[in-house]
């Protein structure tokens, strides 16, 4: 049977009434259907489905826990019921048999309509999860994240299919700190600067008595960030509380004030959480946790509840899964979910416990909305929306004794970002700093004194020689936020996208010229990322997001004309030319799962689906033989997929990972990959030769702009593979600003 048609068949049942209130029987009927289709079908055993989906341990013993076996009934009933009403006349029948879990898909014969026969169906209502209620036990162990719409591959391929909504998401966040509309902010003293800090700093945090403020700092050359306390009233200088070497991130208070625990990074994808006792100096591990979150300085969450008997965290626990919250027991280190997370969502990153320990307000999503939900967590009681206009969210906070919640967020559509507050009882959030000051991450003590953190960046596109030892130099100067820089194959220009203008356009640099020129004028209607020249160096495709949907544009660089290639209200992403000019190969999730397209590079006739890889960087071989991507597991893998026959082979392998999200460039017979060992700031640049499958580093790359704070910082190799250009950071500046709330 046709994929697409049993993608349709799956669809229509989990979009249906029994389905689409029960995110269990979803994920795991999905599972099924997903693993019998692409693998082998006999790994459908009770233990499999228990580790893979209920994310169970790998000594999972079905005679002490019987979770597959009511869900597997739960789904049967499901099913049934399904095919009873909504699905009476579908052309395909999805059952999952008593005995086992492997489905049997079917076509329907029009004398079996009505396809399943059961003696003793349940009522409609008994269609909606829980029915009966998972016991005590099960409830605060039963892992509450959503299962994604494919089922677990490889590692590799579980990262990729996550990768084109967090980077869209995350590029989203680019907005930062532009636009100049004025609005008029409310209950807020004057802005002063707080001095004696230690470089660039975030993260504030208040001491309970409201006399010192813990933060994280940096001013190493290597960008690492450790934990420092200030007293704020008292002029001293700040005192760093470690010596580790590691990155430190994220300092909170226990309820006496006695500690302070923070995150600590471990490598490129663990970190743990670290309490300290300021009186002795003793750190004592709390627990590690996984993040494949690629916004480096986009902190994972840490809070301490005002009991004490809480820490809260975000972890990934999968790299196809979105980040969801975690609540660690203070005195035994036991993890419980706190929130369900819906799939597709790149999950819940930042988070803040309210003063009376009640709830916990949150940010969903890259770009993000603000949601908050009860202590007890998502499985007993729904999260609550407050924001609908994903207009972000950084940094949080509550105020006015737990009914309102401050945060940063862009509201205006020409505004920075800056320091607002809403109602926990809901309405229209409140501005509360100037219209022209950039702020974000607000602390509040408890004597009412706001800090907020406040910055400016600066990137700029900087050439490096390849085989010659002149030195690297900037292309031209920059105020502003430079990225995803392209070589045109003709080398006489180079694409980037800019804040040049308040907002992210599309701009060309023609080489002689002095200044770049802007080429679209989009202003606030939409994001510009990710271009891509065509092969004669006349016109350049690249993505637009607009709200939550993201299409492809072509600009005619002759004409300047503009035109709209795709209309989707879904995602299409990373677009590139195919060899002769003729197609667009991009990513789409059009037909519900991320997978390779093209169009016609006029845009004439219909897109089409190639492969099934979810990538967000590949890059087409001069021959137009094959297409390039990398994959990253316990290595980072660069693999070829044949344009004419499908067939996939291995290339190189190299340990690290993937620096940009845009990490490949091909160039006079060569591909050229970006990897990073330990920091995402730094990286190498990797000469590999298809023919030969051998390796050279070609650069050594610093001073790497992270993904939310410059568009998507990106490299890109001439055609003659003489030069490299890439975006990188010129100047990072960041401060606290104190001021006092009225009352």
């Amino acid at each position: 049977m046709p994929d697409a048609e049993v993608d349709s068949q799956l669809r229509r049942i989990l979009e249906s009434a029994a389905f689409a209130g029960s995110a269990r029987s979803a994920q795991f009927l999905r599972f099924c259907v997903e693993r019998a289709r692409y693998y082998e079908p006999s790994q459908l055993k009770e233990t499999t489905i228990a580790v893979e989906v209920f994310n169970r341990p790998a000594d999972y013993d079905p005679r002490s826990d019987a979770i597959v076996r009511v869900h597997a009934r739960r789904v049967r009933d499901k099913l049934a019921m399904y095919y009873r009403t909504a699905g009476t006349d579908d052309p395909i029948k999805i059952e999952i048999p008593r005995g086992g879990y492997i489905p049997q898909i079917v076509r329907a014969l029009p004398s079996l309509e009505t396809g399943i026969t059961d003696a003793n169906p349940p009522p409609f209502e008994s269609m909606f999860e829980p029915k009966p209620p998972l016991s005590q036990e099960e409830t605060s162990t039963q892992p509450v994240l959503a299962f994604p719409q494919r089922p677990r591959r490889p590692l590799w391929i579980s990262m990729a299919a996550s990768l084109p909504a967090i980077a869209l998401m995350s590029f989203a966040l680019a907005w930062l700190w532009r636009g100049h509309q004025v609005r008029k902010p409310i209950a807020i003293g004057e802005l002063i600067p707080m001095d004696s800090l230690p470089g660039n700093v975030s993260d504030p945090a208040w001491s309970p008595d409201g006399k010192r403020l813990a933060f994280t700092g940096s001013q190493t050359p290597d960008g690492k960030t450790f934990i420092y306390v200030k007293t704020v009233n008292g002029g001293s200088a700040p005192v760093r509380l470690t010596r580790e070497d590691a990155s430190e991130t994220r300092p909170v208070w226990s309820p006496d004030g006695s500690e302070v625990a923070f995150t600590r990074k471990i490598d490129l994808w663990h970190f743990e959480v670290v309490r300290l006792h300021l009186a002795d100096g003793v750190l004592k591990p709390v627990a590690r946790f996984l993040s494949y979150w690629p916004n480096t300085e986009d902190h994972p969450a840490l809070d301490w509840s005002p009991n004490g008997q809480y820490l809260l965290t975000s972890e990934q626990v999968a790299p196809l899964t979105p980040m969801r919250l975690v609540l660690i027991s203070a005195a035994t280190r036991e993890r419980t979910p706190l929130t369900s997370p819906p799939v597709g969502s790149s999950g819940d990153i930042d988070a803040k416990f309210s003063p009376d320990g009640r709830w916990v307000a949150f940010r969903r999503g890259g770009l993000g909305d603000l949601y908050f939900v009860s202590i007890l967590g998502e499985a007993s009681k729904p999260v609550t929306r407050l924001t609908f206009d994903t207009k972000g969210v950084r940094g949080i906070a509550w105020a006015d004794h737990s009914k309102t919640i401050v945060f940063g967020s862009q509201r205006g559509q020409t505004d920075p970002y800056g320091i607002w507050k809403i109602a926990l009882t809901g309405g229209s959030p409140q501005p509360i700093t100037p219209e022209d000051f950039d702020a974000i991450n607000p602390a509040i003590s408890s004597d009412g004194t706001l800090v907020v953190d406040h910055r400016r960046w600066v990137t700029e596109l900087v050439e490096h020689p390849i085989r010659s030892q002149a030195p690297e130099n900037a292309l031209f100067p920059s105020d502003s936020i430079d990225a995803s820089p392209a070589y045109s194959p003709d080398g006489k220009s180079v694409t980037f996208t800019s804040t040049r203008s308040g907002w992210d356009e599309l701009w060309l640099y023609r080489r002689g010229d002095q200044e770049p020129k802007q080429l679209t004028h989009f202003q606030a209607r939409g994001l510009v990322f990710l271009p891509s020249w065509a092969p004669d160096s006349k016109s350049i495709v690249f993505g637009l997001r607009q709200d939550t949907a993201t299409n492809l544009y072509r600009y005619d660089t002759t004409n300047g004309l503009l035109k709209k290639l795709t209309s989707t209200p879904n995602r299409h992403f990373s677009p590139v030319f195919s060899s002769d000019g003729v197609y667009i190969y991009y990513s789409s999730n059009d037909d519900g799962a991320s997978r390779i397209w093209r169009i016609h590079a006029d845009g004439s006739y219909q897109a089409e689906p190639l492969f099934l890889e979810a990538l967000t960087s590949f890059v087409t071989s001069p021959d137009g033989k094959w297409l390039y991507f990398a994959r990253e597991d316990n290595a980072l893998t660069l693999l070829r997929r044949s344009l004419q026959d499908g067939s996939t082979e291995e290339i190189f392998s190299t340990s690290g990972r993937a620096t940009f999200f845009n990490d490949l460039a091909a160039a006079n017979g060569y591909i050229y990959l970006a990897v990073s060992r330990n920091d995402k700031s730094r990286s190498e640049i990797l000469k590999i030769d298809p023919a030969f499958r051998t390796a050279n580093v070609v650069a050594h790359l610093s001073n790497i702009p992270p993904l939310y704070e410059s568009g998507v910082p990106g490299f890109t190799v001439s055609s003659d593979g003489g030069k490299l250009l890439v975006g990188q950071t010129k100047c990072r500046e960041s401060g606290f600003y104190t001021a006092s709330l009225e009352k």
